[in-house]
């Protein structure tokens, strides 16, 4: 688990000096070593600089170069083979490799590379990586199990190719201007290096608007792309992207491919946590880790001084259950006006709502007060097994679409009777999800002095309720949230393995029957079936969902209302943007203050817009 970066042009060379101070805004991404290639007049060498391991001090430092065409990066986490033989970029018969992840199939794919002939000198598994590649060309991606980014360049064709895992768990940033390419695993090296503060109007409206956040290849930055999941970069002088996965329907035991991910995913020579929420995806992978005979897992809890939002409860019941340690971090709204700054800069985007914040807390809880350094979390188990609320009335619909209409029925009234909710409710919540589109205005509070095209996130499956699922998993919410995991732990030097996004799992998953995911008025019945010899009855049969839900609503009318009327303020006085009518906002913001109306979530989305364009000094312009 790493970060990268790099700078490849034929027309305009680099100043390293500037390189490496654009390189270390990264370096929490890996903190263990660093290490750097670059073209000079000899050909690609190899460099160090400050902080590369001592059994690497003969090589030359970057900046005794002065300028390149062709500059490679790497900050390490060290997870697997701890020593130096990890070090990157990694070379074999004239390809490089820069990369960050893990291919958790390591060990299976290097078993079958010595079978036909290949010699490993490490026990990494990014020389896994580079000879697989070398091996299967980019159909080594498809057989990896794992979340990367990397840069591979071949010496030979003088190509550049850039590659991101199946559903973007790791990211890779790029940015092309006359003939460069720049790219990064975060914003923060390609703006260093390029001043690219001006900022994507459609994102802006697309955020404010909808909460779109990671629907397409755009960023925040304007000109500065994201490579999108399942997909590779090809570079020489010209940028050509193609798509190496699709969506697959992959027939398989949910449980037994749940437990071979898991294992997979404890596989670290440094010590392994838990984020344990107390509902039934986090607590299903700790039982199961418990189960498959680990001892010693440290588990980490957020935890709130108003009960009413915590479900340290049930956490106690997975540790009580399991033997496992755990830490219950509280979350106090003081503590976000002190982080904020470093927040959203960490995040280069700004966020749905506190609950990312939560995370961002418990990972600066591990950093400082434990060893553990690889983290196991239970994110991306709603969007494969229908664990949202809305997921039960797309359910209904569904059924009606497909003719089975006694299923229908059945549902309708397990529901009215699980929610304790009348038929109208029921119906009129159904209707708002299906015709949202058509009967949401395009700008309800008219915050926009110019037009914008409403973004279309939708993704055509067999079935009406199949579709939403594949189009929550391909688009908004789960890229985001995937973005999340990646900026809170990496924030502070952990990695987090995500158990449920495991591809076999993903496509055995969504390879099930409509009727197989809710049943009788509950969600998730494949997880709750896998799990049902491990989970606490009180996990098991628990039907409410929290997450990483925090008190945010009473926040932002109590401790956090100083910060809040300070920032509306200055948005009176001084705007956001000009495409953004400063005065529909601060009376938006009144209105709210006196009780008028509740949304509570939009006038998060427009704080912490502020907070953005404040910290990253956003401006408009070509």
């Amino acid at each position: 688990m790493c970060g990268i970066t790099g700078y490849i042009s034929q027309n305009d060379a680099i100043d390293l000096r500037k390189y490496y101070l654009a390189h270390q805004t990264i370096s929490h991404r890996g903190p263990c070593d660093e290490g750097f290639l670059s073209l000079s007049k000899k050909g690609i060498e190899l460099y160090k600089a400050a902080n590369t391991v001592s059994e690497l001090s003969d090589l030359p430092h970057i900046e005794e170069q002065e300028v390149s065409n062709l500059v490679f990066g790497h900050a390490r986490l060290s997870i697997i083979d701890l020593s130096a033989g990890g070090h990157q970029p990694f070379y074999y018969d004239g390809i490089y490799l820069v990369y960050n992840g893990e291919i958790f199939n390591y060990l299976e794919l290097r078993e079958e590379l010595v079978n036909i002939g290949y010699v490993f000198s490490t026990e990494t598994d990014t020389e896994v990586f580079l000879k697989a590649f070398h091996c299967w060309g980019v159909e080594a991606f498809n057989k990896f199990n794992g979340m990367w980014a990397a840069a591979i360049y071949d010496e030979k064709t003088k190509k550049t190719l850039l590659t991101r895992d199946r559903f973007g768990i790791k990211p890779l940033f790029y940015y092309y201007k006359d003939g460069g390419l720049s790219f990064s695993s975060e914003i923060k090296f390609i703006n260093s290096l390029f001043g690219v503060n001006k900022i994507n109007e459609q994102a802006v409206y697309d955020y404010i608007r909808d909460t779109y956040l990671e629907h397409s290849s755009n960023t925040f930055f304007k000109n500065v792309h994201s490579l999108e999941e399942g997909c590779y970069l090809e570079f020489d002088n010209d940028i050509k992207i193609s798509r190496y996965y699709n969506h697959q329907y992959s027939c398989g035991d949910v449980s037994k491919l749940l437990d071979d991910s898991i294992i997979k995913r404890m596989r670290s020579d440094t010590e392994v946590g838990m984020l344990l929420s107390g509902g039934i995806d986090s607590s299903f992978i700790t039982c199961k880790v418990q189960e498959k005979g680990y001892s010693g897992l440290k588990t980490f809890t957020a935890d709130f001084n108003n009960k009413r939002f915590s479900e340290r409860e049930y956490a106690e019941s997975v540790l009580e259950k399991t033997g496992f340690s755990g830490d219950l971090v509280t979350i106090k709204p003081e503590e976000f006006v002190n982080d904020v700054e470093d927040y959203v800069r960490t995040h280069e985007t700004p966020t749905r709502s506190l609950s990312c914040y939560l995370q961002y807390r418990l990972f600066k809880h591990i950093s400082t007060k434990t060893n553990v350094k690889v983290v196991l979390s239970g994110q991306g188990a709603d969007e494969i097994f229908s664990g949202y609320s809305k997921d039960f009335y797309l359910n209904l619909t569904s059924n009606i679409l497909s003719g089975k209409f006694y299923t229908f029925w059945c549902e309708f009234n397990c529901l009215k009777r699980n929610l304790g909710v009348s038929s109208f409710s029921v119906l009129k919540q159904m209707v708002k999800l299906y015709f949202k589109d058509v009967l949401s205005p395009s700008d309800p509070y008219q915050f926009f002095n110019k037009s914008f095209t409403r973004a279309r996130v939708k993704f055509k499956a067999e079935s009406y309720f199949k579709s939403q699922l594949i189009s929550g998993l391909r688009y908004s919410a789960l890229k985001e949230y995937l973005r999340d995991e990646d900026r809170n732990s990496m924030r502070f030097s952990i990695e987090s393995r995500l158990p449920f996004m495991d591809y076999r799992v993903v496509e055995a998953a969504l390879s099930l029957e409509n009727d197989s995911y809710i049943r009788n008025g509950v969600s998730k019945v494949p997880l709750r079936e896998a799990g049902l010899d491990c989970l606490p009855r009180s996990i098991y049969e628990r039907k409410d969902k929290m997450g990483f839900v925090s008190p945010q609503e009473e926040w932002q009318r109590d401790e956090l209302k100083p910060c809040f009327d300070e920032a509306f303020n200055v948005i009176k006085r001084d705007g956001l943007f000009s495409f953004i009518d400063k005065d529909a906002v601060y009376d938006f913001y009144q209105s709210y203050c006196r009780c008028e109306h509740n949304d509570w979530a939009l006038v998060w989305r427009l704080y912490n817009l502020y907070q953005f364009k404040s910290v990253w000094a956003m401006e408009e312009g070509q």
